[in-house]
């Protein structure tokens, strides 16, 4: 019995250290980021260019979004790719606090990209990945998307050179889940 005991009361620890480790990992993980206006920056309030939206296809832990030009120019960004080559976008998050917008700290990642090109009249549908920015508590919030317009009477600036828009949109967190903002 001292041997059974000497044998399994060490697997039996390793296991229970185990366990408490993985249970640490999920409650961190699992819990929202707290979003403190006094710990944040302030959103940049960018100039949608007229004629530009940018709409929400929302489903309780998924969105796609849709950026459609109905105006008189080419709009130019860009968007990542997966293995899939589906088109996805990590946009700008943006938290409403006080009634200011906020922007909202995200890890770094990286992806491979490609360069998007809107003619008037055309649209492009994205999904939308938020990981990066962790779980997000319930509250109000808004994605943007940037991009330069291409004048086609204008020789092709460098991007630095060009005024920079973005279209928003805006969502609910509620119990964890993306809710459309009426």
């Amino acid at each position: 019995m001292k041997r059974f005991v000497q044998t399994w009361g060490k697997c039996i620890g390793v296991v229970s250290l185990l366990v408490l480790v993985l249970a640490v990992f999920v409650w961190r993980t699992s819990r929202p980021v707290t979003l403190h206006a006094e710990e944040l920056t302030r959103a940049v309030e960018r100039e949608t260019y007229p004629g530009t939206q940018l709409k929400l296809d929302i489903t309780a832990y998924q969105m796609t979004m849709t950026v459609e030009n109905h105006s008189d120019i080419t709009l130019e960004s860009g968007a990542a790719v997966d293995q899939n080559k589906e088109i996805f976008e990590i946009p700008w998050l943006e938290v409403l606090l006080d009634g200011v917008w906020y922007s909202v700290p995200h890890e770094t990642y990286a992806s491979a990209g490609v360069g998007l090109e809107l003619a008037p009249g055309e649209a492009v549908s994205m999904r939308v990945v938020l990981s990066p920015y962790g779980k997000l508590p319930d509250g109000q919030y808004r994605i943007s998307f940037g991009y330069w317009p291409l004048d086609p009477g204008e020789d092709r600036l460098p991007a630095q050179e060009r005024p920079f828009y973005a279209v928003y949109a805006r969502f609910d967190m509620e119990k964890g889940r993306y809710t459309p903002s009426w």
